[in-house]
């Protein structure tokens, strides 16, 4: 069994870093990946009164996001699940050992079926856990979903947090229908959630 204990420099910066040159070594776009963690972070910073969640979170978010595409490198079809498996088989990663397991399934929830008690890891997780697992992976859902056309075309993103919606007012400086599109497909699960809709408020700026 893994030790649930780091070697090495065990800073954020010092992980991430490594975290990163592992993903290099399998991700199709690191800009993509970097565009992604962007995004997420401006979402996690923003919509923190509805989270309540912490820096620790922040960092699995983070690496997460970094790594979310590295099944693509493999042949399997359902990328997402291919990730997670590669994130839970190489030892060589800095996480701990629940670090490991909770980026796993944001990976494999990055896109398609949301947690599910169906799902057996998800499951076999503790309530605290299950819940850091949908907060965040509700986030990265939307922040990969803002970088669909892989064009770096988001800037900023502020959050206006109603009673019954969350405006994602997101500076561009070029339009980005698919992304927009697509992060309204992607948010059922923070909708789900937090009981408040999507709103995409698309703004080019010169």
């Amino acid at each position: 069994m893994q030790q649930n204990t780091l070697s090495g420099d065990g800073s954020i910066s010092g992980r991430l870093e490594r975290i990163r040159v592992f993903g290099a070594k399998y991700t199709p776009d690191q800009d993509h990946d970097e565009q992604v963690m962007k995004n997420a972070l401006m979402l996690f910073d923003q919509l923190a009164p509805l989270h309540g969640l912490s820096g620790e979170e922040r960092f699995l978010l983070q690496a997460a996001a970094i790594l979310h595409d590295i099944g693509w490198s493999q042949p399997d079809a359902a990328h997402n699940k291919t990730g997670a498996r590669m994130v839970r088989a190489d030892t060589s990663l800095p996480l701990k050992r629940d670090e490991r397991e909770i980026i796993a399934l944001l990976i494999r929830y990055h896109r398609k079926t949301p947690p599910s008690l169906r799902q057996r890891r998800f499951a076999e997780l503790n309530q605290g856990d299950r819940e850091r697992v949908q907060k965040l992976a509700s986030l990265l859902r939307i922040s990969d979903a803002l970088d669909r056309s892989h064009q770096s075309l988001v800037d900023t993103i502020t959050a206006t947090i109603g009673g019954d919606e969350v405006i994602l007012h997101c500076s561009s400086r070029s339009e980005g229908y698919p992304e927009c599109e697509y992060a309204l497909e992607r948010s059922d699960l923070f909708t789900a959630l937090f009981s408040r809709e999507v709103v995409i408020d698309w703004r080019v700026t010169p």
